[in-house]
């Protein structure tokens, strides 16, 4: 096999103190990484000192999913049909009076009228089917990419294994169960075995999951739970909502298929981040669905809205089958693609916020980019790569060759965030961080963790034993 990457565990491999080799440890992380960290670590100070009531929020996101009658008329209309059957179909015949005849002069005017009415009438559909869209579209919790592992990688995070599929908000209320999209599209409408999924259980309360759906073997597989006949968990912690997915599951009859269950439902195993979590779910395990990579989640986080850094997707060619993403999942195209959010400033910024470029009236005119005077549009970008931090250390990147493609698509909601830009790039150049470098800083984590409670860990078990079982393990892994 190839050489082996030495990395920040080379600081802790003195018997010197815990606290010596956690700052010779930390001195081995870039700023880049310890900027995440902190950020890391405002976020659950933030999140343990506001407090917030989720119960109304569960309420009102079930009886809006209701509205997938609405939805079907907003798909009517984006097809230009008409409720109108064909009313203006026929002409009047010849010998009509002249009171039919001004009834057909009136219908005609009308005739003529009507394309501009219903114009009128498609636009504010799509207008209130975008809204309702990306209301939905807020609703889950978004993971950014892993471009730098956490320096407090191990123990206090959890790691699951992530099913190829689509990511899909999952309500169940009032006798029904509606799946919807990342976009905020709905996916399915149909009866589940989940509390008020069905029409038996319709004065049940509601049932929100945050799930991927299989299509191979017609499966959502649960990533999350936010609410649970009623009783809200999203400011509940990692560890109990994830208790609660696997301990609930098993109580409903929803591993199987039933006129009451149409699909089934299936927890996803979970480890800690640890060498020997890893072990258990990386390849070649077999989870039963196609791996789509690595999820890493804090234990103490909330269920947090939209993009967190406290969540964390991973992937390799052995955990994907795309880790470069393409546009027919087959070829990888020379320059990188990405979607990103002009702004009515014309500036040009990621999911994040972060500012990746900014556009001149001219460009604009140019390439004749219609952009939204008040929220921005999405539009198509290519880019040649992602320059690496400065010799600073200051942690900063941007994108090189930034180019404008087309507008995105209208059924697309959010922007790519910039940690996929960046993880993307890498990924191209084969510069992300591997599976050996990730096991290693769990490794490392777990044995300075111990040592806070246990002075004698080292003596008993040895760092550099468990650094080098790592290595070897991960290494004939990789060779297999």
């Amino acid at each position: 096999g190839s050489s082996l990457p030495r990395g920040p565990e080379e600081a802790i491999l003195e018997m010197n103190g815990v606290g010596e080799r956690r700052d010779r440890l930390k001195s081995k992380i870039s700023a880049r990484e310890l900027a995440k960290d902190k950020r890391r670590r405002e976020l659950l100070d933030r999140q343990k000192r506001d407090r917030r009531n989720f119960r109304d929020h569960s309420r009102r996101l079930a009886d809006r999913a209701r509205g997938e009658e609405d939805d079907s008329n907003e798909r009517q209309s984006l097809f230009g049909r008409s409720n109108n059957g064909g009313f203006f179909g026929g002409k009047p015949s010849a010998d009509m009076g002249s009171e039919k005849k001004a009834k057909s002069k009136n219908a005609n005017k009308m005739e003529l009228s009507d394309p501009e009415a219903e114009a009128k009438k498609r636009e504010k559909r799509e207008r209130h089917s975008r809204r309702r869209r990306e209301y939905f579209a807020g609703q889950l919790m978004h993971p950014e990419w892993m471009t730098d592992i956490p320096g407090d990688l191990g123990p206090n995070w959890y790691v699951l294994p992530r099913p190829e599929g689509i990511r899909c908000l999952v309500i169940a209320s009032r006798g029904k169960t509606i799946s919807r999209k990342r976009s905020g599209a709905i996916l399915h409408v149909f009866s589940s075995a989940l509390p008020s999924g069905n029409p038996k259980q319709k004065q049940v309360d509601p049932c929100i999951l945050d799930c991927i759906y299989h299509p191979q073997n017609q499966t959502y597989y649960v990533l999350d739970l936010m609410c649970w006949s009623g009783y809200s968990v999203y400011d509940s912690n990692t560890e109990f909502r994830h208790f609660w997915v696997h301990s609930k599951l098993s109580e409903a009859p929803i591993h199987r298929y039933s006129p009451l269950n149409k699909f089934k439902f299936a927890p996803i195993p979970r480890e800690p981040a640890t060498f020997e979590g890893l072990k258990k779910l990386y390849p070649p395990v077999d989870h039963g669905f196609q791996m789509d990579g690595l999820l890493f989640v804090h234990k103490q986080t909330r269920y947090e809205l939209g993009l967190t850094p406290l969540c964390l997707l991973w992937k390799d060619t052995k955990t994907s089958r795309y880790l470069v993403d393409t546009s027919d999942g087959k070829s990888v195209s020379q320059r990188q693609n990405c979607t990103l959010l002009v702004q009515p400033d014309l500036s040009i910024v990621s999911l994040e916020g972060y500012v990746v470029g900014n556009l001149t009236i001219k460009a604009v005119e140019e390439a004749k980019m219609k952009i939204h005077p008040k929220t921005g549009s999405l539009h198509k970008f290519s880019i040649s790569g992602v320059s690496q931090e400065d010799e600073s250390g200051n942690g900063k990147e941007k994108v090189e060759g930034l180019t404008y493609l087309c507008p995105g698509s209208r059924a697309r909601i959010l922007p790519d965030s910039w940690s996929k830009v960046a993880f993307q790039a890498r990924a191209r150049c084969n510069t992300t961080a591997s599976i050996l470098d990730i096991a290693k800083r769990c490794a490392s984590n777990k044995v300075l963790e111990a040592n806070d409670d246990n002075q004698d860990y080292v003596q008993t078990i040895g760092i550099e034993k468990i650094v080098q079982e790592v290595e070897t393990k991960m290494t004939l892994q990789d060779e297999s």
